[in-house]
């Protein structure tokens, strides 16, 4: 077996195994226990892809390009996580400012 790709968490390595599969190339997802025994540590290149017949390396190399080139789509779901935590944030900044102002009038 050769390793084809180092993720950056457990569920990446998942990804691109899947996307190989997918491909009709065999690959597998190692290191998924040791990266659970360090919990959220940042990542100690534990998630790697595997490849179960490196004959396939060119085809997988090609589908792993692929999928690093993408950027995420306009109005993706992951930008709209980030907008709708931003403006979470504001919203409890903007709380937090009142209740502040409110207690140094002495309303509160």
């Amino acid at each position: 077996m050769k390793i084809i790709y180092r993720a950056a968490d457990i569920l990446e390595a998942h990804i691109v195994a899947g996307m190989l599969n997918a491909e009709g190339i065999e690959a597998e997802v190692a290191g998924f226990y040791q990266q659970g025994a360090v919990g959220e540590l940042a990542p100690q290149d534990f998630a790697r892809v595997m490849l179960v017949d490196e004959r396939d390396t060119e085809r997988a190399e090609r589908v792993i390009a692929a999928y690093e080139s993408r950027e995420p789509e306009p109005g993706s779901e992951q930008e709209d996580r980030e907008q709708n935590s931003s403006g979470r944030l504001a919203g409890w900044l903007l709380v937090a400012a009142l209740l502040l102002m409110l207690l140094s009038w002495g309303i509160l």
